[in-house]
């Protein structure tokens, strides 16, 4: 039930969407060689078996990533969106669920055409938490979350959320992401990683 709720961050008038999130979009960067690995949020190790998309049209899938080898990527194709919230939602379960060690959240994604996504999760504090990134056409890159940065989602929290406290990522049991864009197409990411 979470998963439908915690997404519903669109609403049905994408221009207004895409004017209103200027301020919000997180950019693209490479990660520094002085960035330290601290915990592993999903890798796939276990497959499919920890990767979710309620939408039977969402197709997943995980194999190894050619540019790297011994390391497994997650391929997404999804469909073109209906307008129903949360739709294209793909979660991960976290592995590590304490991000307290690091303080950004970094991952590699590879789109063949330019793309916008968002990247939510659900903290300790019940509060949604989501930012966004624009991709480039056909090359990977890495988007790093700083963790301090992260503003809680403008357009929805459950039930419960303490939405005046500070970010409280001690016990986070997944991340999620979809597509912001209307059409069809697919999406690949590498393990998503805490960093220091």
């Amino acid at each position: 039930m979470l998963d439908a709720m915690l997404l519903r961050v669109i609403p049905r008038n994408f221009a207004a969407v895409w004017l209103a999130l200027g301020s919000l979009t997180l950019s693209v960067n490479a990660a520094s060689e002085e960035d330290h690995y601290m915990a592993t949020i999903q890798d796939y190790r276990d497959g499919i078996s920890r990767v979710h998309a309620r939408n039977p049209e969402v197709k997943i899938q995980i194999s190894q990533d050619p540019e790297a080898p011994g390391e497994s990527v997650l391929t997404v194709d999804y469909p073109a969106s209906t307008g129903r919230p949360a739709e294209r939602d793909v979660w991960c379960d976290a592995i590590d669920t304490d991000w307290t060690v690091g303080t950004a959240i970094v991952f590699k994604a590879k789109s063949p055409e330019p793309l916008r996504i968002s990247v939510s999760f659900l903290g300790h504090n019940k509060v949604a938490y989501t930012t966004w990134a624009d991709l480039k056409a056909g090359e990977w890159q890495t988007v790093r979350i700083e963790l301090d940065e992260i503003q809680p989602n403008p357009y929805f929290q459950p039930p419960g959320a303490d939405k005046g406290s500070p970010i409280d990522v001690s016990e986070v049991a997944r991340i999620g992401f979809a597509p912001q864009t209307a059409g069809s197409g697919q999406l690949t990411v590498g393990r998503f990683t805490i960093i220091k």
